[in-house]
């Protein structure tokens, strides 16, 4: 037993010194000590404990982070056996090891001492066991649903047991194998296993972007309202094009472009023929896993999306950037904006201090001093000055030394800040160190900026993307607000939308796997040095294999089915009650009633038994009158009187539109300056005119949203106005009929109260005169619809405005699939290509 003390003691002491002379090859003696409870791993890391990720290694205590464990404090011996251990590895590996091959060990000893002081009470190494260490492989099986998983950290320690038994820690000799191997299984085995127990309702859709978590993200896009949302959406969507880590993206470089034009003159020319580029646009980047420096070349199509994001975040980060190179230049001395620098009062009051060094609103109380005053507190200790205003204000003073110390002491209190590692971020390339700038970095932010519920942002605290943070934005923490959670933007069934940083990744390889690419050049595309990983991404494929042939009677049948039940009367607006008598939503009130009451009633009955907007009538008969001299985009707004929001496509489309029947007037005004050869005056005229309000029947040339209607909208019961103005929507010839049917029927009752009171003579002539307008109305309605054909939404006519949309939906229902990730849609495009393929060789 002594032997194993002293063979431990000598252990410890040999790497304890092998720790003190690496941290004096990089000078940093003073930086970590060996005793301390943890050890920084990531950016506030040294040495070879540097690296862009946050792990940290902790000696002092087992969390119940670790399933099946429990909290536990750990001996001082055997935390110096574990910190042992640590060098050893350090001080074997050729180059530089990784953060999560050095924490795996670390995580595999924290399981053979909880199981050591379980069984026996123990808390030195030297009792550990063949028995103990077999038990932490069971606890770690039972408490893990991965087979691979648990395969892979008994084989770490099989490996630790081997590399420690020359030095006889343990009382007992210790023998071990993976008590659960998981792997010599070849290719067909796992092609067999996974196609019996392939379930079309059990896919691994949640590894991949649903269609509506990717419309959720294009959507988020457009309601941006802060530099920090734009930078993120930006990065989320370079990932999901491309498939980067996110190691990657956050290493990143603003001149990462590569651009090489093409100098073969025959792949020149295809280029020219079919509309692409005449150059090579390629992304260079260091690849994590050993990867190393490469470059990832783009398709075509996705040029203005790549080259617009790199646009869009040099824009966004210009200000970080001149801020970033301002430290460098005063060699990381002079920490403030020259707008603070300038001020000759040495004391700065903190609502002084926003737009400068801080934005923000205060949280609900809108106290931005008090934040400010909390964070400068918390990092660098210093209080303000207080000055009482009046009881409910007081005003809070710092120097300009203070606020100089506050921005150095934040970025050392979450970062390396040592000198030589000032703003830099470290990465390992093999066995070598690449460093890189915050400046040079295309995704920076201030610090603070992807925080949702607290919204202080320290502009002078520009730093790389935060791993976390970005978990958190995409929903993969479940303890924290996402943007999807802050816009109210859910999946299809109503639950919360969850992305981890790696899913768009995982998305481009399906892809891949998805479009029967090889191993070897998945392997390529994706920067990837084992081809091996590749097996992660297929399953994908083969469960959309399997659920196109298992659900393409299903969903057939559930077509037919919905065609029918949309066409029972239980859908539809019913006229008649089962006995065959009509309808009346007031049928239930009773005869005795007065005038107004009636009235009421008639308005009700006219209300349901006709379309109020061109959009109602579109989706009443799902038919729309195209006119085959327009556009599709102008046929849809003519008929669902959607003109637009601007002046500019209001003049767009008068002037796309514009007839003897539709602003006769401004036409031929327009018309007669174009033959004088004045188009400039003429697209004048247009935009003076683009004013266009839509109705229940016709439009108003008149700006009413701005002004209102002076005449009462009289242009509604058919009396003249010079701002009416049909239009051909959709449904405008049936209210035409019907208010001129209305008319007639309002002339007879006139007629009869004329002949029996004379004083009904100017409302019946008023009347008359509208009559005549209607029929006029009717007449130039005739004429318009003469060169229109009504199409049915549902058809496969060429003119449909959604044919190929219907014609996709058609193919996707006899695909089978029901389209619910991204990767689904690929899947049923790849399978409309290979049939068209098929197709073309067959009439061959």
């Amino acid at each position: 037993m002594n032997e194993q003390r002293n063979n431990l003691t000598a252990y410890v002491n040999k790497f304890h010194a092998k720790f003190d002379t690496r941290l004096a090859e990089y000078n940093v003696t003073d930086k970590i000590k060996w005793d301390d409870p943890s050890w920084p791993f990531g950016e506030k890391g040294v040495a070879w404990l540097k690296e862009p990720k946050y792990h940290g290694f902790n000696f002092s205590f087992i969390s119940n982070k670790y399933k099946g464990l429990t909290e536990l404090p750990i001996s001082n011996e055997y935390q110096s056996f574990m910190r042992s251990y640590h060098m050893l590895i350090v001080c074997s590996t050729d180059g530089l090891p990784s953060g999560s091959k050095l924490d795996k060990d670390l995580q595999v000893m924290k399981r053979w001492y909880f199981e050591m002081v379980k069984e026996t009470g123990h808390t030195h190494p030297m009792y550990l066991t063949s028995k103990i260490i077999y038990a932490a492989m069971d606890r770690h099986k039972e408490n893990s649903i991965s087979a691979n998983n648990v395969s892979d950290y008994c084989d770490i320690a099989v490996t630790i047991i081997k590399n420690i038994r020359r030095y006889n820690l343990t009382l007992v000799n210790i023998e071990i194998t993976n008590k659960y191997p998981c792997r010599n299984q070849t290719n067909s085995t796992k092609q067999r296993r996974k196609a019996v127990n392939a379930n079309p309702e059990h896919t691994n859709d949640e590894k991949l972007i649903s269609i509506r978590a990717f419309m959720s993200i294009i959507e988020l896009i457009m309601m941006a309202k802060k530099d920090s949302e734009r930078m993120f959406y930006n990065m989320l969507l370079l990932g999901i094009i491309c498939g980067f880590r996110f190691q990657e993206l956050l290493l990143m470089t603003k001149d990462s472009l590569v651009r090489r034009d093409i100098t073969n003159q025959d792949k020149r020319q295809h280029a020219i023929d079919n509309g692409w580029p005449t150059y090579r646009l390629g992304i260079k980047y260091l690849g994590a896993k050993q990867a190393g420096w490469r470059i990832h070349w783009l398709a075509p199509s996705s040029y203005p999306v790549v080259e617009a994001i790199f646009e869009n975040m040099k824009a966004l980060t210009a200000e970080s950037r001149k801020i970033l190179k301002g430290y460098r230049a005063s060699n990381f001395t002079n920490f403030l904006p020259n707008e603070i620098k300038e001020l000759s009062n040495e004391w700065i009051e903190c609502r002084d201090l926003v737009g400068l060094m801080f934005s923000g609103t205060g949280g609900t109380r809108k106290a931005i001093s008090k934040s400010i005053t909390n964070s400068i507190k918390k990092f660098s200790g210093h209080e303000p000055k207080v000055i009482p205003v009046h009881k409910q204000l007081k005003k809070y003073y710092f120097t300009k030394d203070q606020l100089n110390d506050y921005v150095y002491q934040r970025y050392a209190g979450i970062k390396n800040f040592d000198i030589g590692h000032q703003c830099v971020i470290s990465a390992k390339n093999g066995g070598d160190w690449e460093h890189f700038n915050y400046e040079d970095l295309l995704f920076i932010a201030p610090e603070g900026s992807f925080f949702i519920d607290f919204d202080l942002v320290s502009l002078q605290h520009p730093v790389p993307l935060n791993e976390h943070s970005v978990e958190a934005w995409l929903g993969g923490t479940k303890k924290r607000k996402s943007i999807f959670d802050a816009y109210n933007l859910y999946e299809d069934d109503g639950s919360r939308i969850e992305l981890k940083k790696h899913v768009p990744r995982h998305n481009i390889n399906t892809f891949l796997a998805i479009a029967g690419v090889t191993d070897h050049i998945q392997a390529i595309l994706m920067g990837r040095i084992d081809i091996t990983q590749n097996k992660h991404y297929q399953h994908q494929a083969e469960s959309q294999e399997y659920r196109t042939a298992a659900l393409a009677v299903i969903a057939l049948e559930k077509t037919m089915e919905e065609n029918k039940k949309s066409l029972s009367k239980n859908d539809q607006l019913s006229l008649f009650d089962p006995k065959g008598k009509p309808t009346s939503p007031c049928s239930e009130i009773k005869n005795e009633q007065t005038a107004v009451s009636r009235r009421m009633m008639a308005m009700a009955r006219a209300a349901t038994n006709h379309s109020r907007s061109g959009v109602d009538a579109v989706k009443k008969y799902t038919a729309m009158l195209i006119n085959p001299k327009l556009s599709m985009e102008l046929n849809m707004k003519q008929n669902m009187q959607t003109y637009g929001e601007t002046s500019a496509e209001v003049t767009h489309f008068i002037q796309g539109t514009m007839s003897n029947n539709f602003v006769p007037d401004i036409k031929e005004a327009y018309d007669r300056l174009i033959k004088q050869k004045q188009s400039i005056a003429a697209k004048e005229l247009l935009e003076r005119h683009a004013k266009l309000h839509p109705l229940n029947f016709g439009a108003c040339t008149r700006d009413v949203a701005r002004w209102g209607c002076p005449h009462a909208m009289k242009c509604q019961t058919g009396l003249p106005c010079g701002y009416f103005s049909l239009t051909g929507h959709m449904g405008e010839d049936v209210e035409i009929s019907r208010r001129l049917a209305a008319k007639m029927n309002d002339l007879i009752i006139l007629r009869k109260l004329h002949e029996k009171d004379p004083s009904f003579e100017l409302a019946l002539k008023e009347q008359e005169e509208a009559l005549i307008v209607l029929e006029a109305f009717e007449s130039k309605t005739i004429d318009s619809l003469k060169p229109k054909k009504l199409i049915s939404l549902l058809s496969k006519d060429k003119d449909n405005p959604l044919a190929r949309i219907i014609e996709r939906v058609n193919e996707q229902t006899l695909i089978g699939k029901k389209p619910k990730t991204l990767a689904d849609m690929f899947f049923i495009e790849q399978k409309r290509m290979e049939r068209d393929a098929n197709k073309e060789e067959d009439d061959a």
